[in-house]
C-alpha cells in the first residue's frame, strides 16, 4: 500500500484506483484502461473495515488488488473528441465548424467521443453497530492525479462520477484549477448569436442546445488532506455508503468543448490519469 496508517487513525481504509490514460486529441485521446488497487484494514480491538472494489457487481463481485475497469461505451472510444454537457447524462458534440466558430451541435450517440468505464465499490466491516457507514474520498495524497502530464490536456479535462447510479446527483470535477496561456485558449462556442464564456457549457433538451454555467467543481472539494501528521476531510464525501451493499462507480472521462482551454494546443498530449478513493467510517452513524 502507499500510505502508512498511523495510530490515531481510527478504522480507516485506503483504495488506490489508477487510471491510465494516453490521449490523441483533436481540439475539440486513446485509452489503456487499467484500474490498480490497494486495499487496506485497519483494526481497533475486534472491529475490521475494508474498502473493496471489483470488474463486476452482483454475486460476481470479487475483490481483488487490481480490477479491470468495465467499458460501458457501445463504440470504440480509441478516439476521443470534444463534447459538452451539463448533467453527464445528454452529450453534445460540434459537427462543423463555420467560419472558425461551433455553432451547430447534435446529441452525441452510443457514448462515441468520451469514455465511460465502471467499476464496483463495497465496505465491508465487523464489529460495528448496526447501521454504520463509510464516507468516500478522493485522495492525492501520493501525488497520483495527473501525473506525468504537462498540464494542458488536464486544463480541458473534466472526470465525471456517477454512483449507485443515481443520474440525479452527478459529480463533474475539474482536474487543474490552471490555464492555459491565452495563446493556446479558444473562444469560439456560439449559441444564439451569443459566444459562450469560460465557465459556460451546453445543456440539451427537446429544443436543442443551451448555455449553461459549468457544473464543475475542483477536485479539492472532494479530496481528504494529509499534512503535518493531521487527516482533514473535505467539506463534501462522494457518497455515504452501507456496510456490506455493492455501489456502481460509472466514471466519464471527456475533453470540456465549450472550455477555450480544448483547443490545437492539446492535440497529440499525453498524460496518465490516476484516480485514488480514501475511505472513512461515517462517526455519525456510529453514535
Amino acid at each position: 500500500m502507499k500510505k502508512t496508517f498511523r495510530t490515531w487513525f481510527w478504522a480507516v481504509t485506503t483504495l488506490f484506483a489508477v487510471l491510465a490514460f494516453t490521449f490523441a486529441t483533436l481540439a475539440w485521446f486513446t485509452a489503456n484502461r487499467a484500474v490498480q488497487t490497494n486495499t487496506a484494514t485497519a483494526r481497533t480491538g475486534d472491529e475490521t473495515l475494508e474498502l473493496q472494489i471489483s470488474s463486476s457487481g452482483g454475486s460476481s463481485f470479487k475483490s481483488v488488488e487490481t480490477a479491470q475497469i468495465t467499458q460501458i461505451n457501445q463504440t470504440n472510444s480509441e478516439i476521443l473528441l470534444p463534447v459538452s454537457t451539463a448533467d453527464l447524462n445528454s452529450f453534445v458534440y460540434a459537427p462543423f465548424t463555420k467560419d472558425g466558430k461551433a455553432s451547430a451541435f447534435k446529441k452525441v450517440d452510443d457514448e462515441a467521443n468520451y469514455y465511460h468505464g465502471r467499476v464496483y465499490l463495497r465496505a465491508e466491516g465487523e464489529g460495528w453497530p448496526e447501521g454504520s457507514r463509510m464516507n468516500l474520498y478522493l485522495d492525492q495524497s501520493d501525488g497520483l492525479l495527473g501525473e506525468a502530464a504537462d498540464g494542458y490536456l488536464l486544463n480541458a479535462s473534466r472526470l465525471g462520477l456517477i454512483f449507485n447510479g443515481d443520474t440525479s446527483n452527478p459529480i463533474i470535477l475539474r482536474l487543474s484549477e490552471s490555464e492555459n496561456p491565452e495563446n493556446a485558449q479558444i473562444y469560439n462556442t456560439e449559441v444564439n448569436g451569443k459566444i459562450l464564456g469560460k465557465n459556460q457549457v451546453l445543456g440539451y433538451n427537446d429544443s436543442g442546445v443551451f448555455a449553461i454555467e459549468d457544473p464543475s467543481v475542483s477536485i479539492s472539494e472532494y479530496t481528504i488532506d494529509f499534512s503535518e501528521n493531521q487527516m482533514k476531510l473535505p467539506s463534501r464525501a462522494l457518497m455515504n455508503m452501507e456496510l456490506g451493499k455493492i455501489y456502481p462507480v460509472d466514471i466519464y472521462f471527456y475533453l470540456e468543448g465549450c472550455d477555450p482551454d480544448c483547443s490545437e494546443s492539446i492535440q497529440l498530449n499525453e498524460a496518465e490519469l490516476h484516480l485514488a478513493f480514501y475511505g472513512v467510517l461515517d462517526q455519525e452513524g456510529t453514535n
